[in-house]
């Protein structure tokens, strides 16, 4: 995949103001994240990743944690799976996804937790403070101030 586009925040037209459905894209690479399943008051739930062609589900766990050094509180999240989610599948129809290949899995992994840093607590990524949602990929740990954003 290709780096350094910014994601954002959209919107889908809708009739209704009220009904419109937001999603993190980015236009440029044809990606786009839109939850699945979860409650805005809890940090974790299930997502689709679309780029391009592919559908990618994927859930994530969430836990509200204190950063011991600033003792602000803040959101780590985790990928509980990756390429396939019972909960996708139940509830939009969303097959898994099987990779072609482990470095194209690492690839749409590192997009995946670009993406969810900007979603942040329930699309409002760009409008917290650097650390405040963090995704950990296999112990790597990423905060809005690795990746470029608006």
């Amino acid at each position: 995949m290709r780096r350094g586009t910014v994601f954002g925040i959209y919107q889908l037209e809708s009739k209704d103001p009220l009904l419109g459905i937001r999603y993190v894209g980015d236009p440029e690479r044809t990606i786009r994240l839109r939850r699945v399943a979860g409650l805005a008051n809890r940090p974790g739930g299930a997502f689709k990743l679309t780029v391009g062609e592919a559908v990618i589900p994927f859930e994530v766990t969430g836990d509200q944690l204190t950063d011991p050094e600033s003792g602000k509180m803040y959101i780590l999240r985790r990928f509980d799976s990756f390429g396939v989610s019972p909960t996708a599948k139940l509830l939009g129809k969303i097959e898994s996804y099987e990779f072609p290949d482990e470095e194209t899995r690492d690839g749409l992994l590192l997009v995946a937790a670009e993406a969810l840093i900007i979603f942040g607590w329930n699309y409002d990524g760009p409008s917290r403070d650097d650390g405040f949602i963090r995704v950990d990929i296999d112990g790597r740990i990423m905060t809005l101030g690795d990746i470029p954003h608006p």
